[in-house]
């Protein structure tokens, strides 16, 4: 049997009930694979374009599920002004109503759809109308299905190679309907496209016959590039290794491989092939490339050219991170800790007490922890949209699971971990986050609130040559504490939620961020507060990122975090230093330096504990709003 894919498939958990294995594991929604019993070789030839193997005996995924159709596609490229003719693939098991489907790029609307009865062995079905392709556009081709039942062998039935993935041909979805309509648009059950990049399954196997195959006889898709341009030197060379798979119907026998460091000049370098690769293959080569420019930012490859002629596929870039001449950054200071969660999953509860313990130690270390716990385990009364968008980027092995920094675990292999993290576990990743660096700081996030309406304002700066100005990304979100939970699988009577994302002021995935010519950024943004929400256990936290869409994972580790209370500012703003008071915690009593007319000491909660410095505090965090010469100075004070 081949291997099980690890995609956790975030929109089937929408779709499916979850179980729980005798082995006392979680066991959640996830795309299988297996072998399918069908060989292209002892069953014929499929014709047309397409970006799986020909000659691979077919694997498949899907989700053993009642009532759902899920189907798969191919990214067709653009082919001008022509007809599709044909669509077929490999049929895993039978099926009398399912669909051929053409889609627009983006998955939301049905250009074609047309019933037809698949068989096992191979499909090769002509369009009753053929679809005329527009020149410039790209289309989703592909077909539908439905899983006859809920048993692990029904649930094979989309076809894959099982060799190299190739992000254009690694398209599925799932949902009460077989393809998109103006109907099902606002229900989320109806139907949900996904990327399968990163599943181990490879491309799938679907093929596309046009009118006028002309386009796609000299074909190369660029698929990695392996390089490490990180600390160098302007004028040092690097040797990447370039992979390209042939997807065209010619040997492959020269191309152009094209680089660009960030908005620069686009540099060429051309190739001859010997020996001469042949279709469906894949070839690597190295090449000797100089490091052009100071600065931090993305190295941009693509394949121009083919065998002398435009490379359809010339847009398909493969990007390295490049940080040439001196790095510029600060000593960590801050850490985030992403969680995933349920109330259906009754394993979860078990992972709050390592991951308090865990929040203690990095806070102990003097580093500041921005905690969020998203609700992706199915859906339950404090799920929203967001974090599902959110959490397919993440390699989720199960729930709970963590993820710090959405940096790779010290194994290399995944980006999240168990949510029970061990002690050792924990003791390692404070390590690995005191001695890492950061090049950006979040200076202030100054907020106000009016009529239900909450304004922020999120300031700071960016050190030379520390970020990608191409690739850095801002996320705010507000997250409230302490929710009573209604029906927490795991836990007792009074459970409650922490750190429960309930409003995005950003995308999910975050907003790209302008840093001015002096490295600072400013952002405003508004969101509308529920009055449902108590204010008190809020708290708004703001992330700067790189994109999480890339595939590099060790390219995702977030920059900086930072939490301010909801209505105040952060603790550690510099807020007129010549004249704020100096508050420290000695022995469990305050000591504030400076003028002081009269102060506030509260807890997280936003209960007041204290107005006298005589108060003897329990280790903890707190907030202290001082009053002096008419100013009001709100900080952060952690007593230990």
């Amino acid at each position: 049997m081949k291997q099980t894919t690890t995609l956790w498939s975030l929109l089937l958990t929408l779709l499916m009930a979850v179980t729980v294995s005798t082995a006392q594991e979680p066991v959640t929604p996830r795309l299988q694979a297996a072998p399918a019993g069908t060989s292209l070789r002892a069953g014929g030839t499929l014709t047309g374009f397409g970006f799986a193997d020909r000659n691979a005996e077919t694997g498949a995924v899907g989700v053993g599920a009642t009532n759902i159709y899920i189907s798969a596609y191919i990214l067709l490229p653009d082919v001008g002004a022509n007809k599709i003719e044909k669509i077929s693939f490999p049929g895993v098991k039978a099926d009398k109503v399912a669909y051929l489907l053409i889609l627009s790029e983006d998955g939301k609307t049905t250009l074609y759809n047309q019933k037809c009865e698949i068989a096992v062995g191979v499909n090769e079905m002509t369009l009753t109308t053929p679809f005329a392709t527009e020149a410039g556009k790209r289309y989703l081709v592909g077909f539908a299905t439905k899983p006859v039942g809920s048993t692990r062998q029904d649930a094979y039935v989309l076809p894959f190679d099982g060799k190299s993935e190739i992000k254009d041909a690694l398209y599925i979805a799932a949902g009460t309907d077989p393809f998109p309509t103006e109907k099902n648009k606002e229900n989320e059950r109806a139907f949900n496209l996904f990327n399968a990049m990163g599943s181990n399954v490879g491309s799938a196997q679907i093929f596309v016959t046009l009118k006028d195959e002309s386009k796609l006889q000299d074909l190369g898709y660029l698929t990695a590039v392996e390089g490490n341009f990180s600390k160098i030197k302007v004028g040092e060379k690097v040797s990447p290794k370039v992979s390209l798979r042939n997807i065209g119907m010619n040997e492959i026998t020269s191309f152009d491989l094209t680089y660009q460091f960030g908005t620069g000049e686009v540099k060429t370098i051309s190739h001859t092939v010997t020996p001469a690769l042949a279709a469906t293959q894949t070839g690597e080569y190295t090449f000797e490339i100089p490091a052009e420019v100071e600065g931090m930012g993305t190295l941009h490859f693509a394949v121009s050219q083919v065998n002398g002629k435009k490379n359809v596929f010339a847009d398909n870039r493969v990007d390295l991170t490049y940080r040439v001449g001196d790095y510029n950054a600060i000593n960590r200071e801050t850490v985030l800790l992403e969680r995933f969660t349920g109330e259906d999953c009754p394993y979860c509860p078990q992972a709050d007490a390592p991951i308090n313990a865990f929040i203690k130690q990095m806070t102990e270390a003097g580093l500041r922890v921005s905690y969020i716990a998203y609700h992706i385990f199915n859906q339950d009364f404090v799920s929203i949209r967001e974090p599902y968008e959110l959490g397919q980027y993440f390699l989720l092995a199960g729930f709970p699971s963590i993820s710090i920094n959405r940096a790779v675990t010290p194994d290399g292999r995944s980006l999240s971990q168990d949510g029970r993290i061990s002690k050792d576990g924990a003791t390692a990743w404070t390590n690995k986050m005191k001695n890492d660096k950061q090049g950006v700081k979040i200076e202030s996030i100054n907020q106000k609130i009016s009529d239900g309406t909450l304004e922020v304002v999120v300031k700071g700066v960016a050190l030379k040559n520390s970020f990608d100005p191409e690739d850095l990304y801002l996320t705010v979100l507000v997250t409230e504490d302490n929710i009573p939970a209604r029906s927490q699988r795991g836990a007792g009577k009074g459970y409650k939620h922490e750190a429960v994302p309930r409003l995005y002021l950003t995308a999910a995935t975050g907003n790209k961020l302008k840093v001015e010519a002096d490295g600072s950024f400013t952002v405003t943004l508004r969101g509308t507060l529920k009055s449902t929400w108590v204010g008190s256990q809020c708290n708004v936290v703001a992330v700067v990122h790189p994109s999480i869409k890339q595939s590099k994972l060790e390219n995702r580790a977030v920059h900086t975090a930072e939490t301010a209370p909801l209505g105040f500012g952060l603790a550690n703003e510099p807020v007129a230093p010549a004249q704020a008071p100096v508050v420290t915690a000695e022995g469990g009593y305050l000591n504030i330096l400076g003028r002081v007319d009269a102060f506030e000491l509260y807890d997280m909660s936003g209960a007041l504990v204290t107005t006298n410095v005589e108060t003897r505090l329990l280790p903890g965090t707190y907030i202290i709003r001082i009053f002096s010469d008419l100013r009001v100075y709100t900080s952060k004070v952690i007593v230990r």
